[in-house]
This record gives structure tokens, sequence and C-alpha cells, in this order.
């Protein structure tokens, strides 16, 4: 008897990436045991998920597909995320602090197109955004040429014209007086320039290894994560195992000193997007009324665990 999970993956790497219900069709199943394999298939990492929907279902793609992903997600994206995708994409890279605020807010949400990038630069840190499609090479000399390019630029003086050459003061002009500083300023080779930029990406701190140490501890399978907030707030898209099967959570993990009722309403809003429940992490305090609020108006639907 043929794996299906082997025809899942022979399907996938002859027409892309897929929706669950392509996956049921060709293999003569539902939806729901689909939907199963491809999971399995995603927490074995050969497969990728995608954090946005088509159709209120996730993309699944063979690492290497992220261009068709790419191509085939952006279609289902509209509004303020589409002009923002269309910025990322032609720019290939973003200085955030050369955005206008809803074009921030959208770059960051579009978290299958968009990598956040943390830029150091003659010691102050910059965040950066780039198209996922971005090579770390092409990376560098585009965040080299921005920084270049925003350079306080030197005003030369425009010449004087004179009718009268006898009027020309008489001066003996040595080549070696020439602004030779300048000129060597001027033709800094690119390698110099990228020198002086780091480029970090790897989630670091103490808050973040306290949260993968519970992860583990609990045996939560981590699909996909990211950095929403530098060493304080990380995003997880993870499978729990229940009597019930697997079951797919957004957790969200804030290293705050109280979550609020703000906290909560946005976490609820992320995970109605994404069409899953929330778990909320924090290491911080919860008070009664915000525990009140969630067993009254979101029980079932996000909950929340002091650490």
């Amino acid at each position: 008897m043929v794996d299906q999970r082997e025809l899942t993956i022979d399907y996938i790497r002859i027409n892309g990436p897929v929706l669950p219900v392509q996956i049921a069709k060709h293999i003569n199943t539902n939806i729901l045991f689909s939907s199963a394999i491809l999971s399995e298939l995603v927490e074995r990492k050969m497969l990728k998920i995608t954090s946005a929907a088509v159709g209120g279902s996730p993309l699944y793609y063979l690492p290497g597909q992220e261009a068709q992903m790419d191509e085939r997600l952006q279609k289902s994206i509209s509004g303020k995320e589409k002009e923002a995708y269309q910025l990322l994409k032609e720019n290939k890279v973003l200085r955030e602090k050369n955005l206008e605020p809803w074009q921030r807010v959208a770059v960051r949400s579009l978290k299958d197109f968009s990598r956040q990038i943390n830029v150091t630069v003659d010691g102050t840190e910059e965040t950066f955004w780039k198209h996922h499609l971005v090579t770390e090479e092409e990376l560098k000399q585009i965040i080299s040429g921005i920084l270049e390019q925003e350079k306080p630029k030197e005003i030369i003086p425009e010449p004087q014209l004179i009718s009268n050459p006898a009027e020309l003061p008489k001066q003996e002009i040595k080549v070696e007086q020439m602004p030779q500083k300048i000129i060597q300023e001027e033709t800094l080779p690119v390698q110099q320039t990228l020198e002086k930029i780091k480029i970090q990406h790897k989630p670091e701190g103490k808050f973040y290894e306290k949260i993968k140490t519970y992860l583990q501890e609990n045996n939560i399978y981590i699909i996909k994560e990211e950095t929403t907030k530098k060493d304080k707030e990380f995003d997880f898209l993870v499978d729990i195992n229940t009597p019930l099967g697997k079951l797919r959570y957004l957790i969200k993990a804030k290293s705050k000193a109280s979550i609020t009722e703000a906290d909560i309403t946005k976490s609820h809003s992320e995970g109605q997007i994404k069409n899953m429940p929330v778990i909320v992490l924090t290491n911080g305090k919860i008070s009664k009324k915000t525990q009140t609020y969630i067993d009254t108006k979101l029980a079932g639907q996000l909950n929340i665990k002091q650490l």
C-alpha cells in the first residue's frame, strides 16, 4: 500500500503549494485527515506552512518553493497589506524609521513575506524589513546602499564665472596639495561599509529560553516561531497533543510587568485572523479583572498561563 504521506509530498513537488482540500481530493480522503497528514509533515520539517490563509486555510509547501508560495499567497491579501507587500517587493529592503505608521503595522503583519532584521551601525541599532526571497549577500549590499545614500552630502559651492582672465588670481597649484582625504572617503570600498553592519537573526534572552524550556517540557511541538519585540515578545505556531488528537494553537509569549485587557484583546484578534485559539504565556502579573474578562468573554478561545 502506497504511503499517503509520500503521495502528498509527490503531489506538492509537482503542483507547488497546496491547500488541504487539494490533498484530500488527491488521496481520496476527507479534509480533516488530509490536514492531519500535512501537519505531521510540517512537524517533521518536510513541509512549511503559511501564517496567512487562502479561503480560511493555510498553504503547505516544500522547502525551496518559497517563490511559488509568494506568488500564490500574495493574491489573497488586499488593502493596506497589499500596498505594503508591493512596496516591500519593489524595494526588497525597507528601513522602518522611514516608513509611515500604517506601513510599519502592515509590513509587520506580512509574516509570510517580510523578515525583521536588527542592524547595528556605529553602535546604534535599527530595524529593517526585507522581502523573504532576498539573499543574505543581497541584503547587506542593499542596506549598505541605503546607509550611503542617507549620509550628509558635502555642499560644494558653484564656480563663479570670470569674464576677464586677467582677473584670475595668480596661484601655483601643486598636485600634492589636492584634498586626498576627501577623495579617499568618497571612494571607500563597499566591503568597509559592510563591516560596520552586524545583522542579528537568532532570538535570544532569558525569557525566550524560559519559553522554549516550558514548551519542550510540556511536549508542545513548535511549527513556526517569530520575534515580534526583541527579547520581550514572541509568537509560536504550535501543535498540542490532546485526547482528541493534535490541536493547533497560536502562543503569544509576553515579558511584561502585568498583562492588561488591551494585551488580551489584541492577542485574541490575531487568533481570530488566523482562525485558531490562543494561549498567552507571560512572566507578568495577571489581575483579577483581566482573568475575569478572559473567563467570561473569551472562554474556549483564549487561555493565559503565568510562568
